[in-house]
């Protein structure tokens, strides 16, 4: 065998390293995109979270209303601080754990407290359902699909 028919050979084993880690590379990065369902994954990511359709969406909120029932939204700082993603996820816990009672009247304790929610009478805790596709897009996309009430309670008298 002559040296010219050796290098080839020497040539292309080298190269298989290359070549073997090229294909895994390419592997990893089209393997997201096969996955059914497509979940996601730091940093090969399908970002799942923007190109799936989201199902409608229960959001836990408290509420508290006048003698005339007027509705009026409890700002996340009676809630729990001024952080609305911590107010939101307080109310949660207490909807899930089956403790929304409790926190309803902690709540309204903060509210009987604050001169600017005088005129609120009772809060509930509820759990409205949203079409996450018409609720920034449409004049009645703000509106609950469906409603519960989790708990309620009344604002606590002055000295109470």
């Amino acid at each position: 065998m002559s040296e010219a028919e050796i290098k080839p050979a020497r040539g292309s084993l080298r190269r298989a390293p290359a070549l073997l880690l090229c294909a895994l590379v390419v592997a990893a990065v089209v393997a997201p995109a096969l996955r059914d369902p497509p979940r996601d994954s730091f940093p090969l990511s399908t970002y799942p979270m923007f190109s799936t359709v989201r199902k409608q969406a229960w959001i836990h909120v408290i509420v508290g209303f006048d003698a005339q029932d007027n509705e009026r939204a409890i700002p996340p700082r009676l809630v729990a601080n001024v952080e609305v993603m911590q107010a939101a996820e307080t109310i949660r816990i207490a909807v899930r754990r089956r403790r929304p009672k409790l926190l309803c009247e902690q709540v309204a304790a903060r509210v009987a407290d604050d001169p600017e929610f005088a005129q609120i009478v009772r809060l509930e805790v509820q759990s409205r359902r949203f079409d996450p596709r018409t609720y920034f897009v449409e004049a009645d996309g703000k509106i609950p699909l469906k409603l519960r009430r989790r708990a309620g309670c009344e604002i606590p008298e002055d000295g109470a």
